[in-house]
């Protein structure tokens, strides 16, 4: 759509404190044939924003690495007969957006609609012939595969791609999570479009789908809509559980050749799982440390104390199975010994020391201070409530989100580091040139 359009939640964000946001309830059910529903009415916005989220990441390629994603790419370019500028020119008359993305863990629909008759209705009808109906035509089948084999053979351009690709493939292994979400060439050459059927049927499946719905409709409109949209798919099985992740038993350090001027490092390990016990002190430990841009401490040591790189970063990523933590940044070439030696002691001494007072009640502050705007949109609001669902928090896990915030200690963060964090067991990869030092 071309307005963008934003919604306050409530209200009530601009009345009360931080610590007393009054949030909207996920209402939750089951259709009658097991598809899983959340939904929160938002009043006063005439726009409606679904995921419809499937457990068929690419985890569940099996030894046809690629066809996940290839599936979901599908999913547009046919389906109940029309094709895939049938599909757009549809779209586009009513101002809706409909796509489709595939992640390790989980594919995912995204709709976005008008709310008036028309618009919902012509959109509404088209998500569910691309959820239930996909043709998979073999020419546009032919054309995507050849798109995501020139994509793969671009990632030898990008010495950051390699480098991520690297690490994942060192700290998982044998793993699923080890493989590139779109596959790799001896794989996805090697995928026919009956593939894409067979792992469609096996997946895409009411027991094996949560619908996700945020917008101005009321919740007797959502359940008939709903209903509508997954009445003719098949009630099937919920996906197989996700193997275990083994986290390495001894560090590495991997250097990929690559002439450039910049070299790429990363510094990762398999840590977080959906609703480690650790995760708020993991959460603020790590907005202090490298996730609160130009503020954290990993930007302090490697920028305004020595002037190695621009930027540098670090995260958690929470899946299904332990998810990686990863340190990164670029720097010249010839700093790049000294820029890995910098991040490992940075990170070194945050495990023993934890953060200061003075850093962990900034974090507080603007971690708290910004919660109202990560849920002042549709889209905003639709994204915390898909993540709530995907990892089995509780419903009402945004209500208590601030307090949880708050109570984090130091203590906390520093055992929480150092529980999950073994520096002895941590990855490194450089992509870069290397630079033969003089004397």
């Amino acid at each position: 759509m071309k307005i963008k359009i934003k919604v306050i939640v409530s209200s009530v964000l601009l009345l009360l404190s931080p610590l007393s946001l009054a949030l909207p309830s996920i209402q939750h059910w089951q259709t009658n044939n097991g598809v899983q529903v959340y939904f929160v009415p938002t009043e006063g916005l005439p726009i409606l924003d679904a995921q419809l989220v499937l457990r068929a990441g690419s985890s569940a390629d099996g030894d046809k690495n690629g066809v996940a994603a290839l599936t979901s790419a599908l999913l547009t370019q046919g389906a109940a007969g029309l094709n895939a500028q049938d599909i757009a020119e549809r779209l586009d008359s009513v101002g809706a957006q409909l796509s489709a993305s595939t992640s390790r863990d989980l594919t995912t629909i995204s709709y976005r609609s008008l709310t008036d008759e028309k618009a919902l209705q012509t959109s509404w009808r088209l998500l569910k012939a691309v959820l239930s109906k996909p043709n998979f035509p073999l020419q546009d089948f032919n054309r995507i595969k050849a798109r995501t084999l020139l994509g793969i053979k671009q990632r030898q351009e990008s010495p950051g791609v390699l480098g991520q690709l690297a690490l994942y493939q060192e700290i998982y292994k044998d793993h699923p999570y080890s493989h590139a979400i779109q596959g790799v060439e001896s794989t996805v050459k090697e995928i026919q479009v009956n593939d894409l059927k067979q792992f469609y049927q096996q997946y895409y499946v009411a027991n094996n789908l949560a619908v996700v719905l945020v917008g101005g409709i009321s919740r007797d409109q959502a359940e008939r809509m709903v209903e509508e949209l997954v009445v003719d798919l098949l009630a099937g099985k919920k996906a197989a559980p996700i193997e275990a992740v083994l986290t390495p038993q001894k560090g590495k350090v991997i250097h990929l050749e690559y002439p450039s001027e910049q070299t790429h490092l990363l510094y990762g390990l398999p840590v977080l799982q959906h609703n480690d016990p650790d995760y708020f002190p993991l959460y603020v430990g790590n907005h202090i440390l490298g996730g609160s841009g130009f503020s954290s401490r990993i930007v302090k040591e490697i920028r305004e104390e020595r002037g190695l790189a621009y930027s540098a970063y670090s995260y958690f990523h929470p899946m299904i199975q332990k998810g990686p933590f990863v340190m990164g940044l670029q720097t010249r070439n010839e700093k790049a010994k000294e820029a890995s030696m910098a991040v490992k002691q940075t990170l070194r001494t945050f495990i023993q020391d934890g953060p200061t007072d003075e850093e962990l009640m900034a974090a507080k502050k603007n971690i708290i201070g910004g919660f109202a705007l990560k849920l002042d949109s549709n889209k905003k609001l639709l994204g915390n409530v898909v993540r709530i669902v995907v990892s089995g928090a509780p419903l009402n896990y945004l209500n208590s989100y601030m307090q949880k915030i708050e109570a984090v200690t130091q203590q906390q963060i520093k055992q929480a580091f150092q529980r999950h964090l073994k520096m002895e067991k941590m990855v490194m990869v450089t992509a870069g040139q290397s630079v033969v030092q003089k004397d």
